[in-house]
Order: C-alpha cells, then structure tokens, then sequence
C-alpha cells in the first residue's frame, strides 16, 4: 500500500520487496520493473530502507524509454509499542534524489531533492487493524506538501488480508491535492515469502494532470 505502517522487520532481519508497478494515465504508461524495496531490522525498533526501481516510460506519441527511477534512503524508528501504549508509532523520514539527473528529463521522477517526515500510527481494533500517516514534504524544487493516508485492513484466511486505503497530498496551502483510492492484499505464501499487490484509482489530481490508475504486484521476503 502507499502508507506506511509502524512495523519494523526484527533484530537482524530482512523484510525485502520485489515488485512490478505501474501507473497508466490516458495515452501514458510508466511501469517500474522492478521496484525494489530493501529493508533491514536495525535492533526491534529501528528499520534502514533503500528503495529504487528500474523504470520503462511509453507514451503514445513515441517509443518506450528506460532508466533508474526516483531513489529513496529512509530510517525508520518505532519509539510507541501497543503492548505498552495500546498502540504503534512510528516516524519515518526519508531523502528521495536521482541518481541519473537524465530520469528527470524522460520522465521518471520529480526534479530537485526531496525530504519526508511522516509519522505512522497502528491500532487494533476487533478483526480490523487500521494504519494512520501524515507528514510533511519538502522540496528542494516547487512548494512542500502534506501527505496523509489511512488503512483498514482483515484477514479472510489465517494466511490472506484483504486492505482498503484513501492515501492523498496537498500543498500545504491546500491546493493541487490529489487522492487515491487503493484496495490490496497479502497472502502468505510460506514462512519466508508473502504475495503482496494492490490496484487503485485517483480520485482528484491536480487540474493539469489526468486521472491515474495504479498497480503493484510482487514478492515480499523475510530472512
């Protein structure tokens, strides 16, 4: 899903992603094959991520184009347990930066450095858990942004959960929001492997900009 959970992969552990991506508006299609999201448990309450992708742009009005998509280095620190609080917290500030100052010629990312602080809230309640984020943006290019997003997610199986999500940002002077409406699932394929997707659909966007449908389907795997 595109908000984030307080959750942190363990003392010593792994928590990586393999994934396809895309996000198609009318006449465009830009796909990360793969999305790779690499995720390490630095004590039981610390997460390191590093997060880049291999990304395929195709408009209708020229042939496919290829490079390395927006790259992320992120620290994520859960300083709230539910055991002791009744519920997780956590921050997570991230840099986004190219490493090829030509992905944003083509097309594949946002121009300028990007700085995110978002916090992320967890809590149980009956047969659903319910995921809260909302933070900051910065930029070094164009004004800052708010982002927010909530998730209610049950499992259907002792191995399948189903989730919904209402994942937006906004300038912080409330305009060019965009939201989107996201439906996903995991299902534990074994103790080391989990099928994880989503589909979603923008429901605003800012005026000059089409609405986007998004996909994500891929394998999370825990050592």
């Amino acid at each position: 899903m595109i908000t984030d959970d307080p959750g942190t992969p363990g003392n010593g552990h792994w928590e990586n992603n393999l994934a396809i991506a895309f996000e198609h508006r009318p006449n465009e299609w830009l796909i990360d094959a793969p999305a790779i999201d690499l995720n390490y448990g630095w004590g039981d309450h610390i997460q390191l991520t590093l997060q880049t992708s291999l990304a395929i742009l195709k408009r209708s009005d020229h042939g496919p184009v290829a490079g390395i998509g927006g790259t992320e280095a992120a620290v994520k620190w859960r300083f709230l347990d539910e055991e002791r609080s009744g519920f997780d917290m956590s921050m997570f500030p991230r840099f986004i930066f190219n490493v090829a100052q030509s992905s944003v010629r083509r097309g594949f990312s946002d121009a300028g450095t990007r700085f995110q602080i978002p916090f992320q809230l967890a809590k149980k309640f009956g047969p659903v858990n319910l995921d809260f984020e909302f933070g900051l943006l910065a930029s070094t290019v164009g004004r800052s942004e708010f982002l927010y997003g909530i998730v209610g997610g049950t499992e259907i199986s002792k191995r399948t959960t189903i989730m919904a999500e209402l994942h937006g940002t906004s300038r912080t002077n409330f305009t060019r929001d965009r939201l989107t409406l996201n439906f996903g699932w995991r299902h534990k394929i074994n103790e080391q492997a989990v099928w994880i997707g989503s589909f979603g659909y923008e429901l605003r966007a800012p005026d000059d900009e089409q609405l986007a449908l998004i996909g994500y389907c891929g394998v999370q795997f825990l050592y």
